[in-house]
């Protein structure tokens, strides 16, 4: 037990009203004391009822009027107003606090135990769990075509696989390191066989047929991914019984995508994790047939990719905590915390991905988010004129480029070369979104540069920035992605593709101005949002509750016709999640599982295919890939 005790308290929720109860359990009075906590609601200074509060990102430190002493088992009261909407679960509340006093010279860290927030809640309906039996065919996502027949393929203990075709080889590859690890079978590859891989080259792209006799298995394809795609349905297929007995049921199966871009974004800047926590859900993604990992590096909070032109990025940037540069944000508040990866690792994570049909999108993001550059790189990338300001939704005064700094250029030349030459994937993902209003506004240089190229609004100065590094992108052979806000200041061409986060009608506005499309509307795809309306639940609530069901529900764009040339611009449909919560791989399963089944059901199969309740059926038949994968799933 500590000496100190801290309980938060929503005095009213609809005006977001907030009660700090700091408890002093000792038999002396507090003095001269300074409490530090993680907080990530955004705290109006002007309404402390007493003492002071400066904030940074989620770190927060909030001092007493001088005079202020908690008495010997005594109590310090503390009430403000939040910016954000009011707490609806357990875990948005104070994860992490301590104090330090003027005794220990404000460096020694006396931990609070922080209580359990107290909320003001509505009765609320917990979301109804599954029921339905577990299907015997129990592939997700929903294949396109599938006649099921009597008898069952046995998987002997050693099986022999045959490849008719080069295209098959990371395929076939794969099912062994699959089945070796899941069944503990031994497989070969041998001319002599019973599991065949052939090339058909009328599939097309993405496309397989997957034919199960009693006594042989045979897999078509024409393309490398089709392959891929064809061992994921198989083994899916895979069942085992009491005796430890696996067979796969006759089955005949004709199937393609619906999109070709399915995917998956982590976020690992705001925490780290691990190339093997990474390559575990790459294998997971091939497994529902997935295509491509966004893999976000960069934000104000860490900068996780080496880059060699830049070592300070990492040196510095990967890491915060006390003694660093980059204060403390969402956890690990008394010690160092952080990681990157190194070009080696990634070049690893690459090889191992693409044997499994995905590709990786990289993305730095920028102007805005760049807080942990800009503190890595002060002398390139701070404008020592600058005075405007401004607060970015995180609580940053001090995270955007300068468009005007000869050293922002240099920066992103640099960054993004090492970027394209890294990554063999056709495109660079730059972020671009949240740049805070009030940003460059009285800033010398930017204002001289908006005068030189006839700009008459600041954020035609974001247009500038974004429109040199399409050009950079381009000249690798590469295309530019970004979030909605990559449009903002009208500079960027149509070849860059928008990633549609806020919410549909921005996405319908940018097919109809003729920009390709991701889908990835934060009502259905922003997997850090709780997933019930129980505040029990793990998970954020920014923007409210994501249950399974509604994941599951999202047709995107569906307001237009299934004939509608607009549709020739939706790329496909993209899941997220962002890890300011997410410490580790069991909080990643319990976010991602089951609702990225969901998405890729929604991205590959055809809308007239879906149905929840058959949907449901399926599910329950995962529970034993979950189990043999120790896929700790939010549970259903």
């Amino acid at each position: 037990m500590n000496n100190y005790s801290l309980e938060v308290e929503v005095l009213n929720s609809k005006d977001s009203l907030i009660q700090l109860s700091i408890n002093n359990l000792t038999d002396a009075p507090l003095s001269q004391w300074l409490l530090t906590l993680d907080f990530a609601r955004f705290i109006y200074s002007e309404s402390m009822s007493k003492g002071s509060v400066v904030q940074v990102g989620t770190y927060t430190e909030i001092k007493p009027d001088q005079s202020e002493v908690i008495e010997a088992n005594g109590v310090y009261q503390i009430t403000f107003k939040i910016k954000s909407a009011p707490f609806t679960n357990y875990e948005c509340g104070v994860r992490e606090a301590y104090i330090t006093t003027a005794a220990d010279n404000f460096t020694v860290h006396h931990a609070l135990d922080v209580k359990q927030i107290q909320l003001q809640l509505p009765e609320l309906m917990p979301v109804d769990k599954i029921t339905v039996a577990a299907s015997d065919i129990a592939v997700i996502p929903k294949v396109n075509k599938l006649i099921k027949y009597d008898g069952q393929f046995v998987l002997a203990q050693t099986l022999t696989v045959s490849q008719g075709s080069e295209q098959a080889l990371a395929a076939s590859q794969w099912l062994v390191d699959e089945l070796s690890y899941a069944t503990k079978l031994t497989l070969t590859q041998d001319n002599t066989a019973n599991i065949y891989f052939v090339e058909n080259a009328v599939l097309a792209k993405g496309e397989y047929q997957l034919t199960v006799g009693d006594t042989e298995l045979i897999i078509k394809a024409a393309s490398e991914t089709g392959f891929i795609h064809a061992v994921a349905t198989l083994l899916q297929l895979v069942k085992s019984d009491a005796e430890g007995q696996y067979t796969v049921s006759c089955v005949e199966i004709n199937d393609k995508p619906r999109f070709d871009y399915r995917g998956l974004m982590l976020d690992c800047s705001r925490h780290f994790h691990s190339i093997a926590t990474v390559k575990r859900l790459i294998n997971q993604m091939a497994i529902y047939k997935l295509s491509h990992f966004h893999w976000h590096f960069t934000d104000d909070e860490a900068w996780r990719l080496e880059i060699k032109a830049f070592p300070e990025l990492t040196d510095i940037g990967a890491w915060r905590g006390p003694g660093t540069a980059l204060l403390p944000q969402f956890s690990h508040l008394s010690e160092k915390y952080g990681g990157y990866y190194t070009q080696a690792e990634i070049k690893d994570v690459i090889e191992y991905a693409t044997a499994r049909g995905i590709t990786i999108i990289p993305e730095i993001d920028i102007p805005g988010h760049c807080r942990a550059a800009i503190k890595s790189l002060p002398h390139l990338l701070t404008d020592t004129e600058e005075r405007s300001e401004y607060l970015s939704i995180q609580a940053y005064t001090d995270n955007v480029l300068s468009p005007a700094l000869a050293g922002t250029y240099e920066f992103l030349d640099k960054v993004i070369d090492e970027v394209c030459a890294l990554f063999p994937g056709s495109s660079v993902h730059i972020g671009a979104d949240e740049v805070p209003t009030g940003v460059w506004t009285k800033s010398p240089k930017c204002q001289a540069l908006m005068v030189e190229c006839g700009y008459s609004e600041e954020i035609e100065l974001q247009g500038h920035l974004l429109r040199h590094v399409e050009q950079r992108i381009n000249s690798h052979g590469k295309r530019m992605l970004g979030w909605e806000e990559v449009k903002h200041g009208d500079k960027v061409s149509k070849e860059t593709v928008v990633y549609a986060w806020v919410n549909e009608e921005a996405a319908l506005e940018c097919v109809k101005s003729g920009f390709d499309v991701v889908m990835q509307p934060s009502k259905y795809t922003y997997f850090d949002i709780v997933q019930d309306f129980s505040p029990e639940e793990l998970g954020v609530d920014w923007a409210g509750t994501l249950p399974l069901e509604q994941a599951y529900s999202y047709e995107p764009l569906a307001e237009l016709k299934s004939d509608d040339p607009l549709r020739d611009h939706i790329l496909g449909v993209q899941c997220a999640l962002w890890s300011e919560v997410v410490l580790n791989q069991d909080r990643i399963d319990h976010m991602f599982f089951p609702r990225v089944l969901a998405t890729a059901e929604v991205s590959w199969s055809k809308p007239e295919h879906k149905n929840w309740a058959d949907f449901c059926g399926r599910l329950q038949g995962q529970k034993a890939h979950f189990k043999r994968n120790k896929i700790n799933y939010r549970k259903f």
